[in-house]
């Protein structure tokens, strides 16, 4: 049985359909808040708990072989939730889940970190500390961890969400613009968790990115092509970007983490590539594919 916590998000939900492709029996955690009819039309069995909860984790975790957990708050934060805390959930509700899972026999741990989260200013940063934090205690175990540690995000950081707005034709770049990252997409990275989950023996971390190195201005130029528009840019520099984050760490946690992930991704170049995706058998989707089909999409 594998139970995935988190189930209910864009990684999560998409690493459940993976897994129950394979006709690998599931559990999904899901808040007693969440909707979770989409899961249940996937035929998986429904947990319902919370990170804050540890009673419900130790429920949760019986006769599993294999936890993943994509949790993390920073989404709810950034929506405006207000008991979303990334000390409760990120980092004290992952030691709980740990803490069943080694009472509870399971065998196997893959959790979704990042790459640079130990890099600063983001190490300092809330999602930094609750990633490391994760990290640090699953290397304690006795548990046999997986570590993943993916880019950054196509769907995200080339969206609105990230000030990335293609669709108005004005993009934000963050610091110079100049340094490659190895944007790659969420589907990728979620049959790359699923497919570690089921692997005989995976590695206990796995870095990784897209197809090619690309700097966010030669994102902006892809866009242009594909659209066959001119986009605006704007540059936000990156001492500025330093001192927001430094003074939204305590007042916005998720801003913070989020203006410190943009700085760490403009200071620090990928020195990871796709090879691990390819090795798991998956062709990974580059920038370019994916601003056709989001341009063609809209």
């Amino acid at each position: 049985m594998f139970l995935v916590c988190g189930a209910s998000g864009e990684m999560g939900g998409r690493i459940v359909r993976a897994l129950r492709a394979t006709g690998a029996p599931v559990r999904a955690l899901v808040r007693p808040t969440s909707d979770a009819v989409a899961l249940g039309e996937l035929d998986v069995e429904l947990a319902r708990g919370d990170f804050r909860d540890s009673e419900s984790l130790r429920n949760a975790v019986a006769d599993v072989d294999t936890v993943i957990s994509t949790v993390t708050v920073i989404a709810r934060v950034l929506a405006g939730e207000k008991d979303a805390d990334f000390r409760e959930v990120d980092v004290l509700g992952h030691r709980a889940l740990i803490a069943a899972a080694e009472a509870g026999g399971v065998e196997r741990f893959v959790f979704v970190s990042a790459t640079r989260m130990r890099m600063d200013p983001l190490a300092s940063l809330p999602l930094g500390v609750g990633k490391n934090a994760t990290e640090d205690r699953l290397a304690g175990s006795p548990l046999r961890e997986v570590v993943v540690r993916p880019d950054q995000l196509q769907e995200l950081w080339l969206s609105p969400l990230a000030q990335f707005d293609w669709p108005k034709r004005k993009v934000v770049i963050f610091g110079k613009g100049d340094t490659p990252t190895r944007y790659v997409s969420t589907d990728d990275v979620a049959q790359a968790v699923a497919r570690l989950a089921v692997a005989e023996d995976p590695p206990r971390m796995v870095e990784f990115g897209g197809p090619d190195a690309v700097t966010p201005n030669q994102a902006v130029d892809i866009f242009e092509r594909v659209l066959g528009e001119p986009i605006a840019r704007r540059h936000v520099p990156r001492a500025a970007m330093r001192a927001g984050a430094a003074t939204l760490k305590r007042f916005r946690p998720a801003l913070a983490s989020t203006i410190g992930g943009a700085l760490c991704a403009d200071l620090y170049p990928a020195t990871w590539d796709d090879r691990p995706l390819r090795d798991l058998g998956i062709e990974p989707r580059g920038v370019q594919a994916f601003a056709e089909a989001v341009t063609r999409s809209t």
